[in-house]
């Protein structure tokens, strides 16, 4: 999943067949696209996203659906990746909130695209915290050889000869294979 890129690598996903979106991993956010891939992925122009941002602005909020380029990446990985300082840079629950605003047919694919990777992410997350509390292989079911002698001592107490030697065949098969 995304937590297993590493930050700062651009990301490309396929959305649709025919769209495919770049997202760039992110340890704060898990994951952020920039403008141009939102729109992309929505099927609008960067025009009438930006036109969304602004006339939602008291929806949209800075730091969680969207961040400035310049807050998230240093002038290293800025560089390299060709993202200028003054790109907005969407979070999952920005491109969430924005598809409540853009009524498309396209747009409705890319949420159910967003939808699926945020719940996989989120199930992955769960199963890895619940493994990670699961106790550990306990083995007082084994047969170990202490056990084995401590077992044949009771046998041994057992007054039936046969079932004595029933008991003693069955213990051995089973711990050592056959006898």
């Amino acid at each position: 999943m995304l937590n297993e890129k590493k930050a700062g690598t651009l990301l490309p996903m396929t959305v649709t067949e025919g769209v495919t979106v770049t997202v760039l991993p992110n340890e704060q956010h898990e994951y952020l696209m920039t403008t141009k891939e939102v729109a992309n992925g929505y099927g609008i122009s960067e025009y009438t996203l930006r036109c969304h941002k602004m006339n939602n602005s008291a929806e949209l909020i800075e730091g969680k659906h969207f961040v400035t380029a310049v807050e998230i990446l240093n002038g290293e990985q800025q560089g390299a990746l060709k993202i200028p300082h003054n790109t907005t840079l969407w979070t999952k629950r920005g491109i969430i909130r924005l598809g409540f605003f853009i009524k498309s047919e396209r747009a409705k694919l890319f949420r159910d695209w967003a939808e699926e990777l945020i719940i996989k992410f989120n199930e992955f997350v769960e199963l890895m915290s619940v493994a990670k509390t699961l106790p550990a292989r306990r083995n007082h079911n084994r047969l170990t050889a202490d056990r084995l002698l401590d077992i044949m001592s009771d046998v041994c107490q057992i007054d039936d000869k046969e079932l004595r030697l029933k008991i003693s065949t069955k213990l051995m098969v089973a711990n050592y294979g056959n006898v």
